[in-house]
């Protein structure tokens, strides 16, 4: 199974090709912002690839609709970015979360 690695931190989870790489890290209790659930449309799972963008799924119509938007009102843009509720990892991959998910103090 593919590997999701994160920049700055030893927090690392697998993932399979039919889970989003959203859905698998917050199953691994990793902080990830989502306000939509991963529906494309809060744009807050936004995530930086720093290694393995050949092992991700393409982009989407939908993924891409929503990046140009975020772009728009000043989120990151370009080829490194995408939204984590939309991405499948086929090979292991590093990446940066742009909207970390403040962990909740017991």
């Amino acid at each position: 199974m593919p590997l999701i690695r994160i920049v700055g931190s030893p927090e690392s989870c697998q993932v399979n090709l039919t889970t989003s790489l959203l859905n698998a890290l917050m199953s691994n209790r990793v902080p990830i912002e989502t306000l939509c659930g991963g529906r494309a449309y809060c744009g807050r799972d936004l995530i930086r690839i720093h290694q393995g963008a050949k092992y991700l799924s393409p982009r989407g119509e939908r993924e891409l609709k929503r990046l140009r938007s975020l772009a728009e009102e000043g989120e990151p843009s370009g080829p490194d970015i995408r939204l984590a509720c939309q991405t499948y990892a086929r090979g292991d991959v590093l990446i940066e979360i742009l909207h970390p998910r403040r962990r909740e103090v017991p």
